[in-house]
């Protein structure tokens, strides 16, 4: 097992949603959406292929690098019913996010980033997990 790895975005022909794919002798992989196209979106969507083990997003946003602070809304409708649990990590601390609402809100960081850890299974039960979010400037 590989202890860390970064995510691969597949191509596509929306510049703002992909499915994404992370080898499965990953255990913990990291998917920095300041280094693609996604950062320029108000509006993403991506699915993790295969979702397994440990995925944690850093998202930034056009907001980001205006260094103004925003907050994303979570399309939790989509993804609720998934056993994958979702925490949101600040200064290095991490907190599970839990909702049974449709819209799941969370702001910027001091970094104005937001960074969320997906926990997945430990062996594939889902052919993948959609992840949804708008983008509105606080």
């Amino acid at each position: 097992m590989n202890e860390s790895c970064e995510a691969t975005v597949l191509d596509s022909s929306d510049p703002c949603w992909s499915s994404i794919v992370v080898p499965r002798s990953c255990e913990s992989a990291t998917f920095n959406l300041g280094t693609t196209r996604f950062k320029l979106c108000t509006k993403v969507g991506f699915m993790w292929s295969y979702p397994l083990h440990n995925l944690t997003v850093t998202i930034e946003t056009p907001f980001t690098q205006k260094r103004q602070p925003y907050a994303i809304n979570i399309d939790n409708s989509l993804i609720k019913d998934y056993s994958i649990r979702i925490y949101r990590i600040i200064d290095g601390h991490e907190t599970e996010v839990k909702s049974m609402d449709d819209v799941i809100v969370q702001d910027s960081d001091s970094n104005y980033q937001i960074i969320l850890k997906f926990q997945g299974p430990s062996t594939i039960y889902y052919y993948g997990f959609p992840f949804n979010y708008n983008v509105t400037e606080l």
